[in-house]
């Protein structure tokens, strides 16, 4: 676990812009984005020719996927580009994890995530966040809490898990960063998020989770480097700055829409998985009043 940050991070709420950034001496990156690869609608390409138009880069952390951000490294020519993952797991919470090396990444893929996906594959793993975090150890990698409060009806969010008394808070000590900034959730979800990170003393992350390029780096996490590997140790270190805003109605929706397109292949097998996680959610509700009842 990454000790304490010496302060508490540095978070701007405000449109990052990335020139700046740069003449400043600092290298932005949306450390949260999906591409074709899993449920996102931007080919390696396009990612690859808006990161060198904009200045700004980014970790392509594809659902349950891998072979996105291993294109992206390939190709990548000098620019700015993590490769990660964020992983879907089966008790709720989504866990975002950032490599040194596209080798790790693959190696951690194949050993510990290709062969536990579920039927619908970029939706849902039958790990479990503990299980995630544990595959994780020995990895020159940073294990990130994605979107911790969110989204909506759905227990995505290790924060809200923990919150509701379905997941235990020594998890937390597994995790070495929190995403504080996630431009699709609201403002008091990601400022509830940069609070949690305040006190676990943890680093955060500014990210898009973005499906659609127009969601690309409307929040990005600023360090001193370029290369990807001296970027995660100086996030790992507290040595970062977080810019970005919260997305608009409109483009949450686009992103929504765009998400659900994506998920048509699979839509038995989603409709499933939503159907369990529902009958899942009564339950924890229904044991809940019990034992409040029983006291």
């Amino acid at each position: 676990m990454t000790l304490p940050s010496p302060h508490p991070p540095d978070v701007r709420f405000a449109r990052p812009y990335p020139e700046r950034i740069l003449a400043d001496g600092y290298h932005p990156a949306d450390m949260h984005f999906h591409t074709v690869h899993s449920d996102g609608t931007v080919s390696i390409r396009t990612l690859l020719r808006w990161i060198r138009k904009h200045g700004a880069g980014c970790a392509v952390t594809d659902h349950n996927e891998v072979s996105g951000a291993l294109a992206a490294c390939r190709e990548r020519d000098g620019l700015l580009v993590i490769p990660g993952i964020e992983i879907s797991t089966s008790d709720g919470p989504h866990i975002l994890v950032y490599f040194s090396s596209p080798g790790d990444l693959e190696d951690f893929f194949v050993r510990h995530i290709r062969d536990r996906r579920r039927e619908s594959p970029w939706m849902l793993t039958t790990l479990t966040s503990q299980e995630v975090l544990d595959a994780a150890e020995g990895y020159a990698c940073l294990r990130g809490a994605a979107h911790p409060y969110g989204y909506l009806l759905f227990n995505s969010g290790l924060g809200k898990c923990i919150e509701k008394g379905y997941l235990d808070e020594s998890l937390y000590r597994q995790c070495d960063l929190i995403e504080g900034i996630c431009a699709n959730m609201a403002r008091r979800e990601n400022k509830k998020a940069i609070s949690l990170a305040t006190r676990l003393g943890l680093p955060v992350t500014g990210g898009t989770d973005g499906h659609v390029i127009f969601d690309l780096g409307s929040a990005v996490t600023c360090t001193r480097s370029a290369d990807p590997a001296d970027f995660l140790d100086e996030l790992k270190h507290g040595r970062a700055t977080v810019i970005g805003r919260e997305n608009h109605l409109g483009s949450k929706m686009l992103t929504a829409a765009a998400i659900t397109a994506r998920f048509m292949p699979w839509l038995l097998p989603s409709t499933k998985i939503h159907c369990e996680r529902f009958v899942g959610r009564v339950d924890r509700l229904l044991n809940q009043r019990g034992k409040m009842k029983e006291k």
